[in-house]
């Protein structure tokens, strides 16, 4: 792939794009640190000597709301760093429902940021926008390059570059049931520990219970090509990069397409769906609705990119019903042989016009130190959490703190687990956690290059949403769905397959 830079042509195709965001956020206001990134950098050797460094402010694009604490734990950070990097943080806080747009924008307008949270940085890589970073990470990220696997770090470079540092610590994308124990127990039902549980659990809530809604789901992703891999593990189901319409099967290397080739599980799952929306486990405003309502009590299943109920769920549903337990059941199982792609969720990477690429390196690599990476992402210790030994923490109910390490840096060498969940639930995150219980899927390493499509992928995206994500919410009947999302986007689905088996075909020649 040619880097072209292009950032105003393909800008309108990424704008389109409705990337899976990790974690959730709230859409209030943005909010934005002073400060400004305009001391000149370091020479290259400067981190390696005694000397004081000159001052600099890092200006960095955050997805989100500041947590409750932020003003604290950035002010440890900034006592940290006056006497290492002499760094300052002006951090900006940008809603999720509008942070896809505003870092187009602020790419495309060379506005002066020196690190920036993007989720999918394929097409800014594409438009020449981030700045490679092997040599950087060579001289100033020893721990970055320490604290993640070979496979992580090989398969998310492009073209044998490194442009965004890969955050994950995450081998398979977690993704669970959260469920109102509260409520089950109330209704006298066993634990749930298989689908057709949770099943029957949801139409006794529908019963018995009809103030809540039985199904919330956080969006079409959750309950689409995701749920029709899990009740078949044996066909990695997977969908290509959220196109509505195409799936990768059996690790074969090909790409498919639901109009020409679909799957039977896939069907199955479209049709249980309409099931739901028509017997009133979906919310009639199911398109809408995402699993924010389940921590407000609303919901009596949700389903969350996490294995067991995170703090930020537990805490949230006891402030709005108090008394409200909750529970996750998972459909994965450490004993599943399953694929990885090795793919980061979440990267940070520094813009070509950034003037402070250096020191903006040399911070993320500060974070990836074990006491800056605990601030980070557990806030103050004694006051939000303790230690619970190797790779275990331990939230301090009464002031919690919803730690940000997703975006800045994440790995899991240094990331803990809340000792605080259940056994089944810490084994779960343990086993992700090792790249070794994964074989390589055949797609590691491949980035699709999307410019050569970009109209056609602007399009299908705007029609996927207004056809693909009524069909996956059950809103319409699957094969009456199925036809109208054909007539609108089989075209635009047929030039992306082809570019895309184009590219990938070419990758795996280049791999023999």
């Amino acid at each position: 792939m040619k880097l072209r830079r292009k950032g105003l042509m393909l800008m309108a195709a990424s704008l389109m794009l409705a990337g899976t965001l990790a974690g959730c956020g709230s859409n209030e206001a943005a909010s934005s640190e002073t400060g400004k990134s305009n001391a000149a950098e370091p020479s290259a050797s400067a981190a390696s000597t005694d000397a004081k460094l000159d001052p600099v402010t890092l200006k960095i694009m955050f997805p989100g709301d500041p947590p409750a604490d932020w003003s604290e734990v950035k002010g440890e950070m900034e006592t940290r760093l006056a006497d290492s990097l002499n760094v300052k943080l002006n951090v900006v806080f940008i809603p999720w429902a509008d942070v896809l747009q505003k870092r187009q924008v602020a790419l495309s307008s060379a506005e002066d940021y020196d690190l920036i949270w993007d989720n999918r940085p394929e097409q800014s890589i594409a438009a020449g926008l981030y700045e490679p970073l092997d040599e950087l990470i060579e001289k100033y990220g020893p721990d970055i390059k320490s604290n993640r696997s070979p496979q992580l770090m090989e398969a998310n470079k492009v073209n044998g570059k490194l442009y965004a540092v890969p955050l994950e610590v995450n081998f398979i994308r977690p993704w669970t049931f959260v469920i109102r124990k509260d409520i089950r127990e109330k209704l006298g039902i066993e634990p749930i520990k298989s689908y057709d549980d949770l099943i029957k659990f949801m139409y006794a809530v529908k019963e018995k219970v009809p103030e809540v809604t039985p199904f919330i789901a956080n969006g079409s992703e959750h309950v689409g090509l995701r749920l029709a891999s899990m009740l078949d593990p044996n066909a990695n189901l997977a969908a290509v990069l959220n196109y509505p319409g195409l799936y990768t099967k059996g690790n074969d290397g090909k790409v498919y397409n639901i109009f020409d080739d679909m799957d039977p599980m896939i069907m199955k799952n479209f049709e249980q769906n309409h099931k739901f929306y028509q017997d009133g486990i979906f919310a009639k405003d199911a398109l809408l609705l995402k699993n924010g309502e389940f921590t407000k009590g609303k919901a009596a299943v949700s389903t969350f990119f996490d294995f067991g109920v995170n703090l930020g769920t537990r805490t949230g549903l006891d402030k709005s019903v108090p008394g409200a337990t909750a529970e996750a059941f998972s459909l994965f199982d450490p004993s599943m042989k399953l694929s990885s792609t090795y793919k980061a969720g979440n990267h940070i990477a520094v813009p070509v016009v950034s003037k402070n690429k250096e020191r903006a390196i040399q911070f993320v690599n500060w974070l990836n130190q074990k006491d800056n990476y605990d601030l980070l992402a557990y806030g103050i210790k004694g006051k939000n959490w303790e230690d619970a030994g190797e790779g275990l923490y331990k939230p301090i109910i009464e002031k919690p703190y919803g730690g940000i390490p997703f975006a800045w840096g994440w790995n899991p060498a240094l990331d803990r687990i809340d000792a605080s969940l259940p056994e089944d639930v810490i084994k779960l995150n343990k086993w992700q956690r090792d790249p070794d219980n994964f074989t390589t899927d055949i797609l590691s390493g491949f980035t699709f290059d999307p410019s050569p499509v970009s109209n056609e992928v602007a399009q299908l995206s705007n029609a996927g949403k207004e056809y693909y994500e009524p069909i996956v919410l059950g809103l319409v009947e699957p094969t009456e769905g199925l036809v109208k999302l054909k007539e609108k986007t089989y075209e635009n689905v047929k030039k992306i397959q082809t570019e895309y088996q184009k590219q990938l075909d070419a990758f795996l020649a280049s791999k023999k």
